[in-house]
């Protein structure tokens, strides 16, 4: 007879049955928890040391910078690739050989020459959507027109008048809003309007230009059109008025080159790479596995800096280092998608019901709840509330690292402190953190209500007699104005939290009182120190007699009242007490990590095989080395286009990985299953405009097919065709196929 046991007993049962030992009567368990390596240790360190150490086979990778090898790179290190920086030419405002939009745009085109000069390793790519952004097609026949516009006759100046910047991509991420605890940020970050928005609208000077940017960018962000021919319209209308005065032209980008450890065995492989993020993402650390250990050693990476900004959830974990061992140690709802530009369910499951127009066509339940600005207050939003999405999130919940279980509680404070925090308006005495302005702006404008509805338990088998309860708490979240793939749309405003609510009010207090700041800017305009759960003693130690004191007073923020009990919230506070009288710090998550030790250039993260975290081994080994289609052949018939495209994979061949092309047909598998196919088609008219787009039909022959429009105008059409396999966009194989409607007679 199957029994549910506690997590401890079933962990301590686990660990056994994964060294060997009989504890389960011989029998294997179904369920890893965490991922695979049992430690990851960061160390900060210069090019020359992490060369070394990756020559000698100690380290395993080398996040966010180029080693400096000495001579040739050793045949067991390998390089992985993603987008790095856009490459942008800035002008001396002061100059007047550039005054004039005709200069700054001749000086653009005539950059093509010495780019390779001015910038080396550089890719001249003078648009700012490249081959790494999911909306490459959109844009595919424009950016081969501005290719072939380049030319080498402008004599560029001498002097700083003009020069070649590098704008990182991972700076536009992270500055277009930092996620708030495990959510993610804006949905479209990774999308090339979005990020040619964000690099150059604040250069444009024309009052006509900034004023259409703004119309058009707004009805990408409210969903403010019909169809994907009309999204695709705007995408190009908004980067052609972005980029119509030259005032900052892109002129190319980089590729970051990341180097891992492939050895046999002391290498690693399964390694997935973010496109845009490269290794420094979620995705990398839930993949990687260690080709002597798989799932009980070391993972060893190397970063370039020390962790500089403070550790804390809020608007902490601002540098690279500091992003790295949080997306380890904490949790996101959703997952950026490693080569396109949508998300991976993470922590939660989801269901959307969507009105047919982005004005309202969903009732919203009268006791749904909303928080007051300013306050945090959790108001009912009444009985005349409706809105144009209604997701239903089921949250694959698990306990915290201090031993107290995800509740609604949890789920719905980070919405609350957003709105408590990040609102200027409210009681006198508040503090206003801006880190939050930008991130309440969002959710004021788009979230209509919150509900929760109930927690489903399941008991979940881990091995033969071993049972344990999983625990799901299922909310609905209503929108507004919520464009995008169903992915995006749940990405908007997830009910998630991968930290406690107590330990969110043990920081509140701790700010309130003048103890510390959430961000560096506050901090610094405060006088108090950039809040920091585990490096700073002095505020440690204050924070562990707040405990003992909201423990004594069994503290929960008023909001909260109606969710969590006196006693509930005296047993919270005395786990948080506890766990950091333990650990040594307070960074407690519900995430697969959890902080172990550290030092000024090091962190050591620990795996906590906690059986109820709800994900383990391989739960993201189908991002690693994504299948890509090939286009063969695009031909025209009587009222039709197909097209024949191959399917290119990477393969493990005994101890290493081949890459092999096959005809892409409807057998064709990645793995053990079967490869998703999505094709992609634009029909762009003789004045430019997107005329029709969809998505292609396969035939049974294994092409594909677009079925041309009756009645077409005279004139020269483009017709802009990709494929993308298992949602892989990058670096897609894409074409450009040109035809003449004749008129009649």
């Amino acid at each position: 007879m199957n029994r549910i046991v506690s997590a401890a007993v079933a962990l301590a049962l686990v660990v056994a049955g994964v060294e060997g030992s009989p504890a389960v009567a011989g029998h294997g368990v179904s369920h890893y928890p965490s991922y695979y390596p049992d430690e990851i240790r960061i160390e900060a360190m210069d090019p020359a040391t992490a060369a070394l150490g990756l020559e000698r086979k100690t380290l395993h990778a080398y996040v966010g910078a180029v080693p400096a090898f000495d001579g040739r790179v050793p045949t067991h290190v390998k390089p992985l690739r993603s987008l790095g920086s856009f490459l942008v030419l800035a002008f001396d405002p002061a100059s007047k050989a550039f005054a004039s939009t005709e200069r700054r745009c001749a000086a653009a085109r005539g950059i093509r020459a010495r780019l390779g000069e001015w910038a080396p390793g550089a890719i001249y790519h003078p648009y700012p959507v490249t081959p790494y952004h999911a909306d490459y097609l959109h844009h595919l026949d424009r950016i081969g027109a501005a290719k072939a516009a380049g030319d080498a006759e402008f004599p560029m100046p001498a002097g700083g008048d003009v020069r070649v910047e590098a704008v990182p991509v991972a700076d536009l991420i992270a500055g277009a809003g930092m996620p708030l605890d495990g959510r993610p940020g804006p949905p479209w970050v990774k999308e090339g309007w979005f990020q040619a928005h964000t690099l150059l609208a604040p250069a444009v000077t024309d009052p006509e230009n900034r004023r259409t940017i703004n119309a058009v960018y707004g009805q990408l962000m409210t969903g403010d059109h019909a169809g994907l021919a009309e999204r695709a319209n705007l995408q190009r209308q908004l980067i052609a008025v972005l980029t119509a005065g030259c005032e900052r032209p892109v002129v190319g980008y980089t590729i970051n080159h990341e180097y891992v450890n492939d050895d046999f065995t002391r290498g690693i492989e399964n390694t997935a790479v973010d496109s845009q993020r490269g290794l420094n993402a979620a995705v990398f650390v839930r993949t990687a596995k260690l080709k002597d250990y798989p799932w009980n050693g070391t993972l060893r990476l190397g970063v370039d800096r020390p962790p500089q900004a403070a550790w804390n959830p809020v608007a902490g974990f601002a540098d690279a280092a500091g992003r790295l061992i949080w997306s380890t140690v904490g949790d996101p709802a959703l997952v950026p998608f490693p080569f396109n530009a949508s998300w991976i369910p993470n922590r939660l499951d989801f269901t959307i019901t969507r009105s047919r127009g982005q004005s309202g066509g969903v009732k919203v339940p009268a006791d749904a709840l909303i928080p007051e600005p300013g306050t945090g207050a959790l108001r009912p939003v009444g009985k005349r509330a409706f809105a144009s999405a209604k997701v239903i999130y089921d949250v694959l919940a698990s306990p915290f690292h201090d031993g107290t279980d995800t509740g609604f509680a949890d789920l719905l404070y980070p919405l609350v402190l957003a709105y408590r925090w990040g609102a200027k308006e409210g009681p006198g005495d508040k503090a206003y953190e801006p880190s939050l302005g930008a991130t309440l702006a969002n959710m004021r404008g788009r979230v209509v209500g919150v509900r929760p509805i109930r927690v489903d338990e399941t008991v979940k088998i881990i091995a033969p007699g071993l049972d344990v309860i999983q625990k799901t708490p299922v909310l609905e979240v209503y929108l507004r104005d919520a464009p995008g793939d169903r992915h995006q749309v749940a990405a908007l405003a997830p009910p998630w939290s991968t930290v406690p609510w107590h330990l969110m009010a043990l920081m509140e207090e701790a700010v309130r009182r003048g103890h510390a700041a959430f961000s560096k800017e506050g901090a610094k305009r405060r006088g108090v120190p950039w809040l920091d759960l585990a490096r700073d003693r002095p505020l440690v130690a204050k924070l562990m007699d707040l405990t003992r004191e909201l423990e004594a007073k069994r503290y929960r923020p008023a909001p909260l009242t109606g969710l969590v009990t006196a006693e509930e919230a005296a047993r919270r506070w005395r786990a948080l007490r506890t766990f950091a009288e333990k650990a040594g710090h307070f960074l407690v998550t519900n995430g697969p990590y959890r902080l172990q030790e550290w030092s000024s250039g090091s962190a050591v993260l620990k795996a906590v095989r906690e059986v109820t975290y709800p994900l383990g081994f391989g739960s993201f080994d189908r991002y690693v080395h994504p299948p890509r289609a090939v286009i063969q052949e695009v031909a025209q018939e009587a009222g039709r286009i197909v097209v024949r495209a191959d399917a290119e994979q990477i393969v493990k061949v005994e101890r290493h990985y081949e890459t092999q092309r096959e005809p892409l047909t409807r057998k064709t598998s990645h793995g053990l299953f079967g490869v998703l196919v999505v094709s992609r088609y634009l029909l762009v008219g003789p004045d430019g405009t997107v005329v029709a787009a969809d998505k292609m039909r396969w035939r049974e022959d294994g092409r594909f097919a677009v079925d041309l429009p009756d009645r077409l105008a005279p004139g020269r059409y483009t017709l802009l065709v990709a494929i993308f396999l298992d949602g892989n966009s990058l670096t897609p194989s894409a074409k450009v196929f040109h035809f003449q409607v004749k008129g009649k007679g």
